[in-house]
């Protein structure tokens, strides 16, 4: 673990995935920006973005299953936008420099259609977009495996937090989303495993 902390210090050049789909999220707010036909920093209403993957429970069928990952590239909000990009860039990078860019994916990609899916059955009202999800199983991953001395590992701490707090101070629905809760657990869930996994290797080396 030392050595992954190391490497995370020398910089994230070392990470092209992890900055490749933060910057793809950037991008594919641009792109629906300019079909919509409306300024890159006005917000995006999410019946709009139904035609680029965005869903509701209400509305979801098998067949719009690929609209689970689709969504995570769509946001309404240009700021909330570029927190998630952010997040994914830093503490992504982390992991993928710990654990391998399919690691990094598994468990970022991964857990935010599990939690899209879990946010579409239990809440069918919902709309569902954003890469919170994503970043959230990240961080709850990061948080159990990345060194606390490292910058990935606080930011893990200021995304959460800034989650919890948004959810239940900011948005309408006065309470922690159905979605950010899976998401962080499936993150803690896939972390304490592969710490596990760790540890039982270092045992069987020596």
């Amino acid at each position: 673990m030392r050595g992954a902390t190391a490497r995370w210090n020398c910089g994230a050049a070392h990470s092209p995935v992890a900055l490749l789909w933060s910057v793809s999220i950037l991008l594919a707010w641009l792109t629906t920006a300019l079909l919509l036909d409306q300024p890159v920093w006005h917000p995006q209403h999410s019946r709009d973005l139904i035609q680029f993957g965005a869903e509701r429970g209400a509305y979801f069928e098998v067949i719009d299953s690929w609209k689970l990952i689709a969504s995570q590239w769509l946001h309404v909000k240009p700021a909330h936008m570029l927190f998630n990009v952010l997040v994914i860039a830093v503490v992504g990078s982390a992991v993928e420099q710990a654990f391998g860019w399919r690691m990094m994916l598994c468990v970022g990609i991964g857990g935010g259609a599990l939690a899209q899916l879990a946010t579409l059955i239990l809440q069918p009202q919902t709309y569902i977009s954003g890469a919170s999800q994503a970043y959230l199983a990240l961080c709850g991953f990061a948080m159990l495996l990345v060194g606390r001395m490292s910058v990935a590992w606080w930011v893990a701490v200021a995304g959460i937090a800034a989650s919890i707090i948004l959810d239940v101070f900011v948005s309408a629905h006065g309470g922690v989303k159905v979605g950010h809760v899976v998401a962080l657990a499936t993150g803690f869930f896939a972390g304490a495993c592969t710490f596990i996994g760790k540890m039982q290797n270092s045992v069987v080396e020596r």
